[in-house]
């Protein structure tokens, strides 16, 4: 044994006194006082005093420790996020600015429906802002990608309507609007423009072979108008009637007669009446 096992208070120890520790080779009991969590204590008294210490601690909170709530622990909770960083109140969020396209807003509701989630899965202001700045560029492109996507489509689209019907194509398309219009009106061409579905090569061509039947009988329902064969007076004396007004001597082929003197006269409404 040298003078520094000699002088080390480790060796004072019973040899007897064994503590198990996990080494590279496994789980093995050494001796106490070869236990390297004594090294450092320069004496048995450091030793003893940290001991004690260690004692007094225990069951203790350190400062700016806060255990974990149970997931039913909603108050629990509020604590841990307010000291995590998060604001009072959803409205406390300061979320970065960001130059928005022409036409392109950030709808309130849906800026509200964010703090407000924001606030409830706990998030600081530092992550909220984080999110948001992703998010927004994201959507951005987004709707950038969708509509260079639809306008490439518009484009094929027209391609083909130009590859079918080549020098007539402006008919076509002037037909089609014309059958659309007189078919179900103004709010039948609104419809087909917000669902894009007026951009498509088989809808145009669709609308364009109906014209015949459609705007040629317009135009003879207002010949016969102004011939006098069909007009609203003319059709109000037949409703007049018997065989119209009275519904037991009501004749089917004359109340067929009027009816179709409706659609000639009025076609964007024959399916309301």
């Amino acid at each position: 044994m040298n003078e520094q096992q000699i002088n080390d208070w480790r060796q004072s120890l019973p040899e007897d006194w064994t503590v198990r520790v996990r080494t590279e080779q496994g789980e093995q009991e050494i001796p106490l006082r070869e236990h390297p969590a004594l090294a450092k204590y320069a004496t048995k008294d450091e030793a003893v005093k940290a001991l004690v210490h260690a004692q007094r601690m225990l069951g203790r909170r350190p400062e700016g420790y806060m255990p974990l709530p149970s997931e039913d622990d909603g108050q629990g909770w509020e604590e841990v996020w307010s000291a995590l960083g998060r604001p009072e109140s959803p409205a406390a969020y300061r979320l970065p600015d960001f130059d928005l396209p022409d036409g392109v807003e950030i709808r309130e509701d849906l800026m509200e429906e964010f703090l407000a989630r924001s606030h409830q899965l706990g998030l600081n202001e530092t992550q909220a802002s984080g999110l948001f700045e992703w998010f927004i560029p994201r959507v951005l492109d987004t709707m950038h990608e969708d509509g260079m996507e639809e306008e490439r489509r518009s484009r094929q689209e027209m391609e083909t309507l130009r590859n079918a019907h080549r020098g007539d194509m402006p008919k076509v398309l002037e037909q089609a609007r014309q059958t659309a219009l007189a078919v179900g009106g103004e709010e039948l061409l609104d419809a087909l423009e917000s669902t894009r579905a007026g951009n498509r090569a088989a809808v145009i061509s669709a609308f364009a072979r109906m014209a015949p039947l459609v705007l040629e009988g317009r135009f003879k329902g207002r010949k016969g108008m102004e011939d006098g064969e069909v007009s609203p007076q003319k059709l109000r004396e037949m409703m007049r009637d018997p065989r119209y007004a009275d519904p037991t001597r009501r004749d089917p082929e004359f109340v067929k007669r009027i009816e179709d003197g409706f659609r000639s006269l009025y076609p964007a409404q024959a399916g309301t009446r």
